[in-house]
């Protein structure tokens, strides 16, 4: 199959996005009928990684309409915003004296750079670990994608990444993995000392959220899939809209974030959009469900997250019940939103082995892991304290080992008929994912979604 793939690639020059005309006529875009069977191998492809994340991104590049980095970098770098900035303490300019003698500007007074393991202890990684982990970041068997959700809803200049997730291909169990890196984690960024991981990417575009990522995790990741909050409403609106389960404080609260939304956007009435119904299960738009997916002051950071795995696994569910010609006009819709570094050849190879290795399920798991980190305080922001050695290793071992953590998981049912809700935790601090959360595709076995909030 991987290789009638790259037949499609080689030989029917796959590229949908732009038919050359004379010189002087430019270029036009054009819809052109695909062979069935890649049109097939995207569709399902599709169904392994949704909403902004991995399949609407892996097999679409062969359709010629992901948007690429310029070859001078990645993703803009900037200034990063400034709750997340962590620049030393300025002393004042003094003023000049009544003589006009001018006293010359004090240097800048250095803030003390504490190490993490001030505020949390560190495991201490042997000799022998850290072989085991480059062995893994070397083995061809596992493909790592990083999904990033950009918040970048002027489209220019820098942004942070208010979404992380790395999307794993496990071809030597046949497994699909998902590990969230939640974005409020206190890391090293190199060059720039502590801060919050989602400040990487203003602070120096993708390249160094790479670097953010293996210098914290030892994890080597060179391929990125980019999506923002455009993508994100157009997908639900393609998709005629998600049903969700709100509590009253849920709908109050998305609305707030919804004209928040506006007047950043500069929609002229703050209203606009705002969702009018009762407690329950609720239709909603793109723009409302990302306003219910952005709520994080009624509950936590880590309710946020469970909101966001909902929305994920509903647009799932919705997207699989699709005809085939219909994913497949959604899909075309969508590819010029995406942004990726991938080659067609890359491509090709994650949309085949991702089709073997679906039939294990999609697998959840999430950092920081329980039992490896606290709440605090850093330069005045909610900050996680982990233990970021011992950390590294849970994952290397979620990513890289076999499937004992799958047995021990629970299942989340993607059907579409709404699970009651695990009551969330209240204050900004409290509870906790299951270490790894299974998502079985046929729907079976599954006791409902049971992310978050304890359990």
């Amino acid at each position: 199959m991987l290789e009638s793939a790259y037949k499609f690639v080689e030989l029917r020059g796959i590229n949908m996005a732009r038919t050359n005309k004379t010189a002087g006529e430019g270029t036009q875009t054009a819809k052109k009928k695909l062979p069935l069977l890649l049109r097939i191998l995207l569709a399902l492809l599709a169904l392994a990684f949704v909403l902004g994340a991995v399949v609407a991104c892996l097999g679409l590049d062969l359709l010629g309409r992901i948007s690429r980095p310029a070859e001078d970098g990645f993703a803009a770098a900037g200034t990063p915003e400034p709750e997340d900035e962590y620049a030393p303490d300025q002393t004042p300019t003094p003023t000049r004296t009544p003589e006009l003698t001018p006293t010359p500007h004090p240097s800048a007074t250095p803030r003390p750079t504490l190490p993490v393991s001030e505020y949390y202890e560190q495991t201490y990684l042997t000799d022998a670990q850290l072989a085991k982990m480059a062995e893994n970041n070397a083995s061809d068997e596992f493909i790592n994608v990083l999904l990033i959700g950009a918040d970048r809803r002027s489209k220019k200049g820098s942004y942070n990444s208010d979404t992380m997730m790395i999307a794993t291909i496990d071809k030597r169990h046949g497994t699909l993995k998902l590990t969230t890196l939640m974005r409020d984690m206190l890391v090293n960024i190199p060059g720039h000392g502590y801060g919050k991981l989602n400040s990487a990417a203003a602070r120096g575009g993708i390249e160094l959220l790479f670097q953010t990522i293996e210098e914290n995790f030892h994890i080597v990741l060179t391929q990125y899939v980019l999506v923002d909050f455009y993508m994100f409403v157009d997908v639900i609106d393609a998709l005629g809209g998600i049903t969700v389960q709100m509590t009253a404080e849920e709908i109050s609260a998305a609305n707030d974030c919804i004209a928040g939304l506006n007047k950043q956007l500069g929609v002229e009435y703050l209203w606009d959009g705002f969702i009018f119904a009762d407690p329950g299960p609720v239709k909603l738009t793109g723009k409302q469900a990302l306003g219910y997916s952005r709520i994080r002051k009624i509950d936590s950071e880590f309710a946020r997250t469970e909101r966001q795995y909902t929305v994920l696994n509903t647009v799932l569910s919705i997207f699989r019940s699709k005809s085939l010609s219909k994913q497949y006009d959604i899909l075309y819709d969508l590819l010029p939103m995406v942004e990726t570094n991938m080659t067609n050849a890359e491509i090709v190879d994650a949309a085949v082995s991702a089709l073997t290795s679906s039939k294990g399920g999609l697998i959840y798991f999430r950092l920081p892991v329980e039992g490896y980190f606290q709440n605090g305080k850093w330069n005045k922001k909610f900050v996680f304290f982990a233990d970021l050695p011992g950390m590294a290793q849970e994952l290397h071992e979620f990513i890289f080992d076999d499937d004992e953590t799958v047995s021990a998981a629970k299942l989340l049912d993607p059907n579409p008929s709404l699970p009651p809700r695990t009551p969330s935790p209240t204050g900004a601090d409290g509870g906790f994912y299951p270490e790894a959360t299974v998502y079985n595709p046929d729907g079976t076995g599954g006791s409902g979604i049971s992310i978050g909030g304890g359990d």
